[in-house]
């Protein structure tokens, strides 16, 4: 949906040179349901956009999947920074120094009511006590959706600010450095996936009861 919208599309193509790079193994679990049948979906998954210098070296990042708006303004003020200061080693870590200070002050990005339920109830699907349920809870939560007719954008409460703090907070801490020396911190430390992947199949019947609770 975001980077099928033309205005995304137009901006990128008129202004980048485009690269795509997968991190880690797309993660697919297959739950076996007897008779030939099965369920099959994708685990989690993560993006982040890196604008990068010729050079390669990065100067700003939009981290996890947004809207077609949020991401046009995001990669606008790529933009607009690069042709104002060149993305100078010096700007980079000025102008993000600056705007963590900024977000710090204003109590912009913190965990918010929302992200903190939403971390929750993906760390209850993580600390299950079988792999084929995490397994299943990862697999209903991807952003990817399962089922739907068309790509679904899932994005926590505040959750583009609350990743952008950390975002500033990086690379105002340390010279510019590449997608791929970034990668360990942006997808695991940031955004909390695990770089691995792999076809994983599971016997329905090893599945976890439900725990039904009444108030």
């Amino acid at each position: 949906m975001t980077f099928s919208d033309k205005r995304v599309v137009d901006l990128i193509n008129a202004s980048f040179i485009p690269a795509w790079e997968s991190v880690a193994p797309v993660s697919v679990a297959v739950f076996d349901l007897g008779d030939g049948r099965s369920v099959r979906g994708t685990m989690g998954g993560e993006i982040a956009l890196y604008f990068c210098r010729p050079d390669g070296k990065v100067f700003d990042i939009l981290p996890a999947l947004h809207s077609p708006h949020a991401t046009y303004w995001a990669i606008k003020n790529a933009l607009d920074f690069y042709a104002k200061t060149g993305a100078t080693d010096e700007a980079i870590v000025a102008h993000h120094r600056k705007r963590f200070g900024e977000m710090k002050a204003a109590g912009q990005g913190e965990l918010t009511p929302g992200i903190v339920r939403s971390k929750h109830v993906i760390g209850v699907r993580r600390g299950a006590s079988d792999r084929g349920t995490r397994a299943l809870g990862e697999m209903l939560g991807s952003k990817s959706g399962v089922g739907t007719p068309e790509p679904v954008t899932v994005v926590e409460p505040g959750g583009l600010d609350f990743y952008k703090r950390q975002i500033h907070e990086m690379l105002g801490g340390a010279k510019p450095r590449t997608p791929a020396e970034l990668k360990e911190t942006v997808f695991v430390k940031i955004l909390e996936m695990e770089l691995k992947g792999g076809e994983f199949k599971y016997d329905v019947d090893t599945l976890a009861p439900i725990d039904i609770l009444e108030d």
